[in-house]
């Protein structure tokens, strides 16, 4: 019998979305910066707030 068993995905990082709060789970895309990501999709990084300028 073949093992089909690719993986537990429960234990991958994750953290939660800066705007909406949902939790992200760790993909392979994301390997090399996952440190700086912070938004789970294009629609919430759009939706960011502007950072105060500083005068």
């Amino acid at each position: 019998m073949k093992n089909d068993f690719k993986g537990n995905k429960q234990l991958l990082p994750s953290k939660l979305c800066a705007v909406c709060g949902r939790t992200m789970t760790w993909r392979k895309a994301w390997a090399k910066n996952w440190e700086s990501v912070l938004y789970c999709s294009d629609a919430c990084r759009a939706n960011k707030k502007e950072k105060p300028k500083h005068e």
